[in-house]
Formats: structure tokens, C-alpha cells, sequence
């Protein structure tokens, strides 16, 4: 039986992991941590699941998190961690908040033996994108050094832990999702999909997964016995036009092809994408899942359809 400590369950990505950690017989009981008042999500879940509020991108209090009597109390053994990556706050140090939790509770982890287990929710789109219309990604993929500070946090946090991949008493699991498809028809982790346009001429192709099937991956980390990185994806590739529509958001506007590639040729030339764009806002990629597939047992439960008639995103179970 587990006993999972959970960080950042106040966030929209944690309801569907709390769902299933609630229902799973393996897991005894859940210590949940947030930045708020109790989410009112976990009022059905109360008798698995117990709530702390701190902040973890400060020493002191994950300090005193690992010795309060809560956490006497519950003993966890394991850590599912779901780091802030659409925080930007820098904290003392000059870190983005997301290194700095990553980094805090990571440390204070390895110095309990009891807890044996440390899954790590990072993303895709901390690869390099290439030029390119076929790009099928592996995890050797190099990872983007040189993206934009946003995305250079959920590299630097993936590293920290990557860092502890080959330690024999402290298993560390690296899930690596693309954009996350909600059951309400909205995404989450998707840079391509936020802020402006894609650059003129651009149309990247785009991995998607639906968020019941990574709660299942988290959940296959947690319980399996093969740390590592592992891509995490469903089986649907989209352009971003595509959803960007169904999100009713500005899709690229249809410029004459010979316009936008001068644009786009003058562009680059003159330098004018650099420090604005990353290359995921311009280059697209499908993600190769074989290594959860034979190592954890990933297989995607759900499909993503976009209906032409409303735009609508529905999530799909596969028959």
C-alpha cells in the first residue's frame, strides 16, 4: 500500500490524479499540498486524502514540512510532483519558482529513507524542436537550452531531476507530456497554443494527451519498478491552426505561401524571433512512447476529436 504526498493539488492538472489516486486499492492514503485554502475538489475524497498549504519554493517551509506532525502522521513513500510551470515568480536565489520547489523537495526527499519513490511531471516541450514535418521524438532528444525563460524553467527543473536517475535507493521517474487535453475541451501545457500567433508561414504540428491517460501514467510511475524518462502521448497529431480553432482562438491567417515565406526567410534574417519565439512555436513534433510502452505498460485509453460542425474538443475512450 502507498502513501503518496502529492504537491500542488490546488491546480487543474490534480483533480483527475486525486480521482484516480482515490479509487486506486494500491494507495492508502494521500498527503496533498497547495498554495490556497483546501481546493473544494477534495471535500468527496476527505477520508483518503488530507490537505497541507504551504509554499514550496521556500526552504524553510518545506523544512518544516518534513517535520511537522502531519507528516510524522502519514508517512509517505512516495512523491508525485506537479511543479508550477506557468509560475514566473523568482524567488531568493534568482530562481524560477518551479526549479526552486523541484529543487527544495527533491533534497529533502533523498534524506528520508522511508520514501523510495520520486515521479516528476515535466513536459515535451522542454526538447529541441527542429526544422522539419516529420519529427518523431525519442527522450535522447538534446533539450532546448536556448528557449525562453518559461520553457528553460521546465528544463532546468527536468534536469535536477535527472540528475538522480542513477541513484539505486531513490527511483526518480521523469513523465515527459505534450499539450494535455482536459475533459472540458481546454489544454494545458501548451505554449504554442498561449500568447501570440505562431511566426507567418508556421503551422506546427502538435502532440496531445488526454488528461485520464496521463493521471494513468502518473499512477504507472508511481507504482512501477523502472525509473527513468518517458514520453507520454496520445495517438492524435494536430496542427496547431487546428486547435488553436476549436479553442476559439486567432487561427495563423492565410497569407499567399510565396508572402509568407518571404516573411518568414526575412524573419529569421533579421533576427527578429529570437528571444520571442521558441522553436515549438514554429517546428512540430510527434513523441515516441515505445519506451512506456514496454516499460510501464502506457498504452492511451482515450482519443481527441475536433468536430468541424462547433469546434468543440471532446475526449474519447477507445473501444
Amino acid at each position: 500500500m502507498r502513501r503518496v504526498l502529492v504537491s500542488h493539488v490546488d491546480s487543474r492538472l490534480a483533480r483527475r490524479l486525486i480521482k484516480a489516486l482515490y479509487h486506486d486499492p494500491q494507495v492508502e492514503l494521500v498527503l496533498g499540498l497547495g498554495t490556497g485554502p483546501v481546493p473544494g475538489y477534495l471535500k468527496p475524497y476527505r477520508d483518503k486524502c488530507v490537505y497541507q498549504r504551504l509554499d514550496l519554493a521556500r526552504p524553510r517551509h518545506v523544512l518544516n514540512l518534513f517535520r511537522s506532525e502531519r507528516f510524522l502522521r502519514t508517512r509517505p513513500d512516495s512523491v508525485i510532483h506537479l511543479p508550477p510551470l506557468r509560475d514566473v515568480r523568482r524567488v531568493p536565489g534568482k530562481l524560477p519558482a518551479g526549479v526552486a520547489e523541484t529543487r527544495y523537495l527533491l533534497e529533502e526527499c533523498k534524506q528520508r529513507a522511508e520514501i523510495e519513490r520520486f515521479v516528476h511531471l515535466s513536459s515535451a516541450f522542454v526538447y529541441r524542436a527542429e526544422p522539419g514535418n516529420a519529427n518523431v521524438v525519442s527522450e535522447e532528444q538534446v533539450l532546448d537550452f536556448d528557449a525562453v525563460s518559461e520553457i528553460r524553467a521546465w528544463v532546468d527543473a527536468d534536469l535536477t531531476c535527472q540528475a538522480e536517475l542513477k541513484n539505486p535507493e531513490f527511483r526518480v521517474t521523469i513523465l515527459r507530456p505534450p499539450t494535455i487535453v482536459t475533459d472540458a475541451g481546454g489544454v494545458l501545457q501548451s505554449p504554442p497554443l498561449e500568447g501570440p500567433e505562431a511566426p507567418l508561414g508556421f503551422d506546427p504540428m502538435l502532440a496531445v494527451v488526454s488528461e485520464r491517460d496521463l493521471a494513468r501514467a502518473l499512477l504507472l510511475a508511481l507504482h512501477g519498478d523502472c525509473p527513468g524518462i518517458y514520453n507520454i502521448a496520445g495517438r492524435q497529431v494536430f496542427p496547431r491552426s487546428v486547435l488553436a480553432r476549436a479553442l476559439r482562438d486567432s487561427a495563423p491567417r492565410a497569407f499567399p505561401r510565396l508572402f509568407s515565406s518571404a516573411a518568414s526567410f526575412a524573419g529569421q534574417t533579421l533576427d527578429l524571433f529570437r528571444g520571442a519565439e521558441s522553436g515549438c512555436r514554429r517546428y512540430g513534433f510527434a513523441l515516441d512512447t515505445q519506451r512506456a510502452r514496454v516499460c510501464l505498460g502506457f498504452e492511451p485509453q482515450y482519443r481527441i476529436e475536433i468536430h468541424g460542425s462547433d469546434g468543440r474538443i471532446d475526449t474519447v475512450a477507445l473501444r
